[in-house]
């Protein structure tokens, strides 16, 4: 009777530990997920802003009712999730600063996983040149846009982190344009570090044209930042 005892003992704690071990396994992450937003027919990486910008949403299936997950995108159109799951999932990318994608069916393997997406951006900031001029600072660029609604705004950005944005700048100068624009017309914007107020002389900023589509749920396009001494 006894050594029926420790035998059910020995069985019990047996698969105690390989249920455990199991759980352990399922519930790590055993997956990275990186990649590149880029525009599909320059080839270029899509610049974003991390605050309140683009976000890669993603379903992980074979769960009841999964839940709607969402990423960042990074600056520079670049993202990185390594805290995933290997199995299958639906890709969304309908809310940013390009055309709304199908959803994309997608398996994420154990280890490192990479993908480059291309869209087309809403609006496209063509040869664009920030200069510091006498006690200005001059933005000259062109657009070219993808859709049908008009361009809202166009504006040149400024702050002391490479991060600068609509939501990350110490000084901006924007204009309302509301129009349909053409790649052959040279848009031109100027601040004034005499009269604009979050800037200090002496210091290094970060400059950044941004241009606004009307378009519902749309996000800021962005040209590269430039770093200038003042």
């Amino acid at each position: 009777m006894k050594a029926t005892f420790y035998l059910l003992t020995i069985i019990f704690f047996s698969i105690c530990f390989v249920a455990c071990e199991k759980d352990n396994l399922d519930i790590a992450p055993n997956a990275t997920f990186g990649g590149e937003i880029r525009d599909m027919e320059t080839g270029e990486l899509v610049e974003q802003e991390i605050i309140r910008g683009s976000q890669i949403y993603f379903i992980e299936l074979g769960w009841d009712n999964p839940p709607v997950q969402a990423m960042a995108v990074k600056n520079d159109g670049t993202f990185q999730n390594n805290l995933m799951f290997a199995g299958d999932y639906k890709i969304i990318l309908n809310k940013g600063n390009y055309i709304p994608q199908d959803t994309i069916d997608f398996r994420i393997n154990k280890g490192k996983n990479y993908k480059v997406f291309e869209v087309l951006p809403y609006i496209r900031i063509v040869n664009p040149d920030i200069r510091y001029k006498g006690n200005k600072v001059v933005a000259k660029f062109s657009l070219q846009q993808y859709t049908v609604d008009p361009v809202k705004t166009i504006a040149l950005f400024a702050h002391t982190e490479s991060h600068v944005s609509s939501n990350i700048q110490t000084a901006k100068v924007s204009s309302e344009i509301n129009t349909a624009v053409s790649p052959l017309t040279e848009y031109e914007l100027s601040m004034d570090l005499g009269q604009t107020t979050g800037i200090e002389r002496e210091h290094s900023y970060f400059f950044r044209i941004g241009a606004l589509s009307s378009t519902s749920e749309a996000k800021y396009n962005y040209s590269p930042a430039v770093e200038i001494d003042l």
